[in-house]
């Protein structure tokens, strides 16, 4: 009897509910030494902060740091001398990353904001510059997964929205708010986290497809209008990361993170801190000339 193929992991994500967990946390391939690879990243930093390395005095803004991708990225950037400015919806998290980067001689300060919200996000950014006098480099970061995995006729406007004011909505606020600082700077870098799922369709989970597809579009069209007034705009397209909201999904849909793993060239979950090198590379002078991309930090799922 001939055995029957089996259907790849891969036509299993796009197809179903599955698709949640491969797009859930979002995120990527790192800028590794030469000397690395794949299969062995780069743990994250450790030791004291160096007031001269290589954002020495830049101020970072960043959004959703209290935990996966922004808070690896509010530790890494404050290692390297930045001065971080960033936002959450859960206080106590925030807190306590706020007292960890400074206990390591970090300079940090968080502040309560929820990016739905427009009174929040403004007085976010503008109580950046109050203290710290200017926006050098933002990090859009916040988002959220779809409430329910279910087809398109199933999902309510209620959830639709809830994703879309999070995840779109809060990308175009942030910007909204942070490029005129620029302007009067004459100088900015902006990084937002799309996902891969700005790039292909992942069945059951319309509104965070739509979200993200959005944001990848936001980028390209701020890209155009601001390059010639030196401000410079990006984005990343993630897959799955180790991160809370993986966890969540994992559990939700029964698999584990070796099942999820198949679908990545890579073959592995790989870590925040290795999305967190590639913001800082796109916030680099190594990245003058890119602007208005959607960088596949996948680990290579769009590579196929």
């Amino acid at each position: 009897m001939t055995e029957q193929p089996q259907p790849s992991r891969r036509a299993m994500l796009t197809s179903g509910a599955m698709g949640a967990v491969a797009l859930a946390a979002g995120a990527v391939a790192a800028a590794a030494p030469a000397s690395a690879n794949t299969q062995n990243p780069p743990a994250p930093s450790t030791g004291k902060a160096d007031s001269r390395g290589r954002f020495a005095g830049k101020v970072v803004l960043i959004t959703g740091a209290t935990s996966g991708i922004g808070q690896a990225t509010a530790y890494e950037m404050a290692r390297q001398g930045a001065r971080v400015f960033f936002c959450g919806r859960r206080e106590e998290l925030g807190r306590r990353h706020e007292r960890e980067i400074r206990g390591f001689g970090g300079e940090a300060t968080y502040m309560r904001a929820d990016v739905s919200k427009e009174d929040d996000v403004r007085a976010f950014v503008s109580e950046c510059v109050r203290r710290y006098g200017r926006v050098d480099i933002a990090f859009n970061n916040a988002g959220i997964e779809s409430p329910k995995a279910s087809p398109l006729h199933e999902q309510t406007l209620s959830d639709f929205e809830q994703v879309w004011r999070t995840n779109a909505a809060g990308v175009f606020l942030a910007m909204k708010y942070e490029i005129p600082h620029m302007l009067r700077q004459r100088a900015g870098i902006i990084v937002n986290t799309a996902s891969i799922s700005a790039e292909v369709g992942f069945a059951t989970i319309s509104p965070y497809n739509a979200s993200k597809h959005a944001v990848a579009s936001l980028t390209k069209v701020a890209a155009l209008e601001y390059a010639d007034k030196n401000i410079r705009i990006n984005a990343l397209a993630p897959g799955a990361v180790d991160t809370p909201m993986l966890e969540r999904a994992a559990k939700a849909f029964g698999v584990t993170y070796k099942q999820i793993a198949q679908d990545y060239p890579i073959k592995r979950i790989v870590q925040p801190q290795e999305m967190a090198r590639v913001v800082m590379w796109l916030a680099s002078d190594d990245a003058t000339a890119v602007l208005g991309t959607d960088i596949d930090a996948s680990g290579g799922y769009l590579t196929g």
